[in-house]
């Protein structure tokens, strides 16, 4: 197990998996990982996105988007 988060892990989360989850594994297929044990999204999760230089991330061209359209204008 890594504890670096690859993309698309949970690097904060508002839910505590419960011991009865952690021991049956409930989640091990799930390709997603919150320090390293299977996971699967919730609400109020932090998810690492990572993009390069250069690139957008998708909430910046989410907001890019909103506030174009809100101005008259269209996105780009």
């Amino acid at each position: 197990m890594s504890s670096t988060p690859g993309f698309g892990d949970i690097i904060q989360t508002r839910v505590d998996l419960s011991e009865d989850q952690l021991t049956k594994r409930e989640f091990g297929r799930s390709p997603v990982k919150l320090s390293g044990n299977p996971s699967r999204y919730h609400a109020g999760d932090t998810v690492n996105l990572p993009f390069g230089s250069g690139e957008t991330s998708t909430i910046s061209a989410m907001g890019d988007a909103w506030a174009a359209t809100v101005t008259g204008g269209s996105p780009e």
